[in-house]
């Protein structure tokens, strides 16, 4: 594959990381809006973006050597995370503790207020949205041996032979992806066994049920056809895998507990598949060209994400002084929230290279020229 920038991948990891406000925003509260946003984002939005990224990490692995990689990796993740779990996640998370009913000082709050339960639930957890980042590093660590892997595993006749029949690639994808969700799940639970108050519980999960599609970007990269496989409009198979979704949530409860679970991942993750690739389809239609709108955006949205969920409970907060109506307050998250946080990158961030590197883990030095 080509080393090119290419501009509909760049504009989905986008798309995907600014619909965070809207899913993180809509945690004030439940009702038809707020329910609905969070259930459409469950079924395509993390799926597409660790795929997107399962792609360029191979890109940016197969250019570079093995502990070049991993070091510049371990930079860009790991810097990023440790400042938000520090100085970032604490704060949110006493803002969300205040907006959902309890409202305390910040010593109150450090003092044990963080035990109080928040009501209605909410999402007031160590990691918030950084969990993402803890499972982009696991799969940073796992690139290299998925790569090697992955040749190998492209180059037996069966795989090649589904790859470049465009009839049976969409079921077959879905299906190897919807077996590989069952094992993995079957792996957590079987072996991990991490329980639900587990802290690390939610992480592991969410790592292991994404690594199918963190795989196929990664596949992706290294086979064309896959590639070219992963923008063709599956409506067919879309359509199947809707109404098998479908009808596993009507009918599933009345199969035996592994059936119904094994059916259920099955169907979710076949149907979460063609929802990504219809969006990587529409997206290399409309998207054919870098512009400095795009740019920006993808300059931005790494930092537009770090910060968002403070930016929503503060937004929150204060404008929970001024109205209960919790429609209007989400309004002004996004109508504020949006703006803000892309200024906050490009005013403020993006002007200090420390920042960059604490919150983008951009190198702190700049590169050398080369020796002439």
């Amino acid at each position: 594959m080509s080393a090119k920038r290419i501009y509909h991948l760049d504009a989905v990891r986008c798309f995907c990381m600014l619909f965070g406000l809207m899913v993180h925003g809509s945690t004030i509260g439940s009702g038809w809006l707020f329910d609905g946003i969070k259930d459409i984002s469950e079924h395509f939005r993390m799926a597409a973006f660790f795929l997107v990224s399962g792609y360029f990490s191979a890109m940016v692995a197969s250019r570079q050597p093995l502990g070049d990689f991993l070091r510049n990796r371990s930079r860009l993740v790991l810097v990023p995370l440790a400042a938000g779990l520090l100085l970032l996640n604490p704060l949110t998370n006493w803002l969300i503790h205040w907006f959902h009913g309890n409202p305390m000082t910040a010593g109150e709050w450090l003092d044990g207020g963080w035990r109080l339960p928040v009501n209605p639930p909410a999402q007031s957890n160590w990691h918030l949205h950084l969990w993402f980042l803890f499972s982009l590093f696991a799969y940073a660590l796992l690139t290299p041996a998925l790569l090697a892997g992955g040749r190998g595993l492209l180059k037996l006749r069966p795989v090649a032979w589904l790859m470049e029949d465009r009839a049976a690639t969409p079921f077959a994808l879905a299906l190897a992806t919807g077996a590989a969700t069952v094992l993995l799940r079957a792996l957590h639970d079987q072996i991990l066994h991490l329980p639900q108050g587990h802290p690390m519980h939610f992480i592991a999960m969410a790592t292991l049920v994404h690594l199918p599609f963190f795989t196929l970007g990664l596949l992706a990269y290294i086979h064309r056809g896959l590639y070219e496989s992963l923008h063709r409009l599956p409506l067919i198979a879309l359509a199947f895998f809707a109404i098998a979704y479908w009808a596993q949530l009507t009918y599933g409860a009345q199969l035996p507990w592994v059936l119904e679970r094994a059916s259920y991942f099955m169907a979710r993750a076949g149907f979460m598949l063609m929802i990504v690739i219809t969006l990587l389809a529409l997206a290399r239609r409309l998207v054919t060209s870098g512009s400095p709108a795009l740019k920006m955006l993808t300059d931005s949205v790494y930092s537009f994400y770090i910060f968002h969920f403070l930016a929503i409970y503060l937004i929150a907060v204060i404008a929970q002084q001024f109205t209960t109506n919790l429609y209007l307050i989400f309004a002004i998250i996004l109508l504020v929230g949006y703006p803000a946080l892309l200024a906050l990158h490009t005013q403020v961030i993006a002007r200090s290279r420390f920042l960059l590197w604490l919150w983008n883990g951009k190198p702190l030095a700049p590169a050398r020229a080369p020796a002439s």
